[in-house]
């Protein structure tokens, strides 16, 4: 499976249900047709409520197309509520004007074409969309044409009888199919699979993670539930509580392994069927996405922190990993020593704060800078409470302060948690190896663990090689139970 650039996720909430269903004045709304004889065509209507007067698709992911993901519509016609023709004027790159005067409502078909598998597409087709024999995976990217401004929405889908829709979106209750959506981010950075594949829900306290398995991997439905359940369980109990919503995993086979994430949904493709051998790859991208449920989703920043929200939650993923036996202690050690050395060739330049400016430019420094810097905080905060007190106790507090409320979190909220939580001021960290240039050496850190740290000349270049010291010493092993967690 390649390696994806993780997005960073937004914060949604779900918008509670009341009044009349599909009031024109009150919600926009979208209805999605499609065909089991033609599954490579979806027929849209749209009733939308409009305050202006550009009309576009999701400005971002296809980029490498000359008409962006315009290149998939036809016969798109706009009329008012008295049944009048609208004369939209395309400006290029999915966006057409309304002329005046603006209607408060605007009427919309359209088709999209799901051809998006017959082209290459940077990150591969598992962002764009795909049809199956059994299934049509869509990203709302693909689908939906309308303003930035759209706000409390319904979706509903008209499928054949026997077909399902696993999407992360909240559905109305005693509508089948019909789905409420808080605004366009939500509406259009997600995945979805629609079809007869096979579905199984994982329901743990107030969070639901939906499972879609199409085709040749259906067979696979078990190891998934078997990797996602503890993942679940064991997230809850980092955070003592489990956020409201759904997520949802959407997986296929394909000529290619590939990978795309989106608002908690996941789209994966494997080119030979998921087994133990390759779990560690698509199980660590499931407990990081899932892990967003709470950093990023509930967890706010008031700023972008991406290298909190990305280079934490991938640490503390790992360490889930580890618990949940989708990789052993020594495959552990090993990520330790890899992102210690991507961290490395990247570090002493900028901040791994200001690197998430530019966050596709500086991967390595958010992820595994963020990655290295958890792992040491984790180390200091359990050496200075006497193995008391961790790296998941601030998680925790952030998520009750923040993660339960209106509230955005910044750096300082991260320093004076930290400094509560360990009764040490942590200032000095924060401004040195987060908002500063200094480089950690995170040898003297593992030292504590009782790992050995070697670098191996390997082709011209030094790579670090973590092991397991003999003869731990009593304070060396109960640091290390704390961090591996086994």
């Amino acid at each position: 499976m390649k390696r994806l650039v993780i997005v960073g996720v937004f914060a949604v909430f779900f918008c509670s249900y009341s009044g009349p269903f599909l009031m024109a004045q009150e919600r926009s709304q979208y209805t999605i047709t499609v065909l089991e004889q033609d599954k490579r065509l979806a027929k849209i209507e749209a009733r939308l409520t409009i305050e202006n007067n550009i009309l576009l698709m999701y400005p971002e992911g296809a980029e490498h197309l000359p008409d962006g993901w315009a290149t998939f519509v036809r016969g798109l016609i706009a009329k008012d509520d008295a049944g009048n023709i609208i004369s939209l004027q395309y400006l290029g790159k999915s966006q057409w004007t309304v002329p005046d005067p603006l209607p408060k409502i605007i009427n919309l078909s359209y088709e999209i074409l799901v051809h998006h598998d017959q082209g290459k597409w940077p990150f591969g087709h598992d962002e764009a969309a795909y049809a199956k024999e059994d299934c049509v995976f869509y990203t709302g990217k693909a689908l939906f044409i309308g303003t930035l401004d759209l706000k409390d929405i319904v979706v509903q889908f008209n499928i054949p009888a026997g077909w399902n829709v696993s999407t992360p979106w909240k559905e109305v209750h005693n509508r089948h199919n019909t789905f409420s959506v808080s605004g366009v981010e939500e509406l259009t950075n997600i995945g979805m699979l629609v079809g007869s594949h096979l579905e199984q829900k994982i329901k743990e306290e107030n969070l639901e993670v939906i499972l879609a398995v199409g085709g040749d991997l259906k067979e696979s439905m078990g190891l998934f539930d078997a990797t996602v359940r503890p993942l679940v369980l064991a997230s809850i109990e980092l955070f003592s509580k489990s956020p409201s919503g759904k997520v949802v995993i959407i997986a296929n086979s394909d000529k290619f392994d590939g990978g795309g994430t989106f608002i908690r949904s996941i789209s994966m493709l494997f080119k030979d069927a998921p087994n133990n051998e390759n779990r560690a790859n698509w199980g660590h991208i499931i407990s990081h996405e899932i892990l967003h449920l709470w950093i990023g989703q509930s967890i706010r920043e008031a700023e972008q922190e991406y290298w909190f929200t990305e280079g934490f939650t991938d640490y503390l993923a790992t360490r889930l990993d580890t618990r949940t036996a989708i990789i052993s202690k020594q495959e552990l050690f090993s990520t330790f020593a890899r992102k210690y050395d991507e961290y490395l060739a990247v570090a002493g330049k900028i901040s791994i704060r200001s690197a998430g400016n530019e966050k596709a430019k500086n991967y390595d420094l958010v992820y595994s800078g963020g990655f290295v810097s958890a792992l040491v905080l984790d180390i200091e905060i359990r050496r200075n409470t006497k193995l008391t007190k961790g790296l998941d106790d601030v998680l925790k507090q952030m998520y009750q302060e923040f993660g339960i409320s209106d509230k955005k979190f910044t750096i300082k909220d991260v320093i004076r948690i930290t400094n509560s939580i360990t009764g040490t001021d942590f200032s000095g960290f924060f401004k040195d190896y987060i908002m500063g240039i200094k480089i950690i050496s995170l040898e003297r850190y593992l030292e504590y663990l009782g790992l050995d740290v070697k670098k191996e000349l390997v082709e011209g270049k030094y790579h670090t090689r973590i092991g397991l010291k003999t003869n731990l010493q009593t304070n060396q092993q109960g640091l290390l139970s704390k961090i591996v967690g086994i």
